[in-house]
């Protein structure tokens, strides 16, 4: 009979760092909703949604609406001046006057779960769309123009799963090699 006893006092360790990781969750959990409001404020500077899907250009009754609201846009005659033109040709879907939505991000994370929210009370309409159908106060169809990693039902999209993903896997690489 062979018997052979194995007594590794780094593994022991390894092994009790990966139970203390896995038991506190809270760590990794922070970093996923740091990495998921990164991912969603990314989507303004790419006018893209997180997966690198180009939004739609604003139609002209928003520009209109937009060069509205500031001054210096138009000529006597009506017509729009240059500053206007520069405007007009220069902006960015969702980007308005306070670019309140590219910047009203939180995260709420504890031991098992993160909440990324948008506290624009317009979000959900940006992010999926709605037609002049179902909500009459619009001026036209909004087309969706996805910011946050989620799909059409709310869930975490490939970008969320694959950031969750490696977050974790670093953490349990990082408990299992300290």
């Amino acid at each position: 009979m062979l018997e052979i006893t194995f007594n590794d006092g780094g593994a022991q360790a390894a092994l009790n760092r990966l139970i203390a990781t896995t038991s506190n969750t809270k760590p990794a959990m922070l970093e996923i909703g740091e990495r998921l409001m990164e991912v969603s404020k990314r989507s303004f500077e790419t006018s893209s949604s997180p997966s690198g899907v180009p939004w739609l250009p604003n139609s002209q009754t928003t520009i209109v609406r937009f060069l509205d609201q500031l001054k210096g846009n138009y000529k006597k005659d009506g017509s729009l001046s240059k500053k206007g033109e520069q405007r007009a040709s220069g902006k960015k879907p969702l980007i308005g006057n306070s670019k309140d939505l590219s910047r009203q991000f939180s995260y709420v994370a504890d031991a098992g779960s993160v909440t990324l929210s948008n506290s624009m009370v317009y979000a959900a309409m940006q992010q999926f769309g709605g037609s002049k159908k179902q909500f009459p106060n619009l001026w036209g169809d909004i087309p969706a123009r996805p910011f946050m990693p989620m799909d059409a039902s709310g869930q975490a999209d490939q970008v969320a799963q694959k950031i969750v993903m490696d977050i974790v896997q670093f953490h349990i690489a990082n408990a299992i090699t300290d």
